[in-house]
């Protein structure tokens, strides 16, 4: 049987000022969206129209915006392409910053010779991983410079195409006059 059939979600109990009262204190004091969505039984869209100070609409009662623990407004990213190059050079990219970090740690002189060793194998293990992907980065320039090379000469026509064809025809009846001189094989 589905589950639809027997299972049915109640709708969110019409927003009472008691409701949007609480949902504003408790992301004040820094409960996920997703606990307070589900302890106050409202919307993501509700939730926020609650801490913007505009939850019974713009006739109804206001309050002061509750400010937003971060700002999410206009820093979408475009969705990033998934070839090979983008792939390793955001890679490269990455350990970069690993590196700048790295090295920002290592150059306080107040941090323990535990945490300084740690950060001098990560650093290796960097290098090697930076090495590895220069490399990487190296042979797929070549590789599609090449191909690139490759898609010229095949679109580029032979100056003689008369003589192409002479040469060709020379071959193939070499190749039938040597399937005629060949006595058939009769290991039977």
């Amino acid at each position: 049987m589905p589950l639809s059939s027997h299972i049915r979600p109640e709708a969110n109990p019409p927003l009472d000022r008691a409701r949007v009262i609480r949902a504003r204190e408790i992301y004040a004091e820094g409960f996920t969206v997703s606990r307070i969505l589900a302890h106050c039984r409202m919307s993501y869209g509700t939730l926020y129209a609650c801490l913007d100070g505009v939850p019974f609409g713009a006739q109804g009662e206001r309050m002061d915006p509750v400010p937003r623990r971060r700002d999410v407004m206009g820093k979408r990213r475009p969705v990033l392409p998934a070839d090979e190059v983008s792939l390793v050079n955001r890679l490269i990219r990455t350990a970069e910053r690993q590196v700048r970090d790295i090295e920002t740690r290592l150059s306080a002189r107040d941090a323990a010779p535990v945490e300084r060793e740690r950060d001098v194998r990560m650093l290796v293990g960097l290098t090697r991983a930076l090495r590895d992907l220069q490399a990487l980065r190296k042979q797929s320039e070549a590789a599609r410079g090449s191909a690139a090379a490759d898609d010229e000469d095949e679109d580029m026509l032979p100056a003689d195409i008369d003589a192409i064809a002479r040469e060709l025809s020379h071959k193939m009846e070499a190749m039938a006059a040597g399937a005629r001189d060949t006595p058939p094989d009769d290991t039977t």
